[in-house]
């Protein structure tokens, strides 16, 4: 016994007595599955909320960016702009600036003069337009004047100009509702005045007045 354990000590008798690795077993190996499945349902969620929120981040940049456009063309011309995407060809340098980051399909869609997607812009418009809604104007609320002589807007400074539902919609419905009843979120507004609000977008916009803003 005791050559024994003075044998295993000595390196030249490594290869008499070789040490085996341990491996792990089939439980240990399923714990560690569980454990990094646990925490990754726990953190994928937040991480998504961190994404969107930067999207949101982002989109509010590019909603005041425009607001900025929009007073020199005003400067400019005297008058707002026939459609959105006008401004690329005056106030605007990138065009990406029309494309919100959560808006999946990037604007290529066929739109019209209120959301216009690539109708005339090829690079898209994610954004909707409020002076070329013509909803408003056929119920008889007037947010603006009928085109191209849009007026100064209903409520002046706090009259929504630009809107973006990307935000909370999963996906592009030209044909849509002016609100949806079972939604759960915000839209952001870029005012006449240039500052950035939001509304629910459960509320029914022909119902809309300033003091909704949140």
């Amino acid at each position: 016994m005791k050559s024994m354990r003075h044998c295993i000590f000595h390196s030249s008798c490594l290869r008499l007595y070789p040490l085996r690795p341990r491996a792990f077993t089939l439980i240990e190996v399923l714990c560690v599955l569980a454990i990094i499945g646990v925490l990754a349902a726990l953190l994928l969620p937040v991480l998504s909320r961190v994404r969107g929120q930067a999207r949101r981040t982002s989109c509010v940049s590019q909603l005041r960016q425009i607001g900025l456009a929009t007073e020199m063309y005003r400067q400019d011309w005297d008058e707002l702009p026939p459609h959105l995407s006008r401004l690329n060809e005056t106030s605007v340098r990138n065009a990406q600036l029309f494309v919100c980051p959560s808006d999946a399909e990037r604007g290529q869609y066929t739109g019209n003069d209120y959301i216009e997607g690539k109708i005339y812009l090829s690079s898209g418009v994610s954004y909707e337009y409020f002076p070329q809604w013509e909803l408003p104007r056929l119920a008889g609320l007037n947010w603006y004047q009928s085109p191209p002589n849009f007026g100064p807007g209903k409520w002046e400074s706090l009259t929504p100009y630009v809107g973006c539902a990307w935000h909370w919609a999963r996906a592009f419905d030209a044909g849509a509702p002016t609100h949806d009843s079972k939604a759960n979120g915000w839209e952001l507004i870029l005012t006449l005045g240039g500052s950035v609000r939001k509304i629910r977008i459960e509320q029914r916009l022909l119902q809309f007045t300033p003091e909704q803003y949140g």
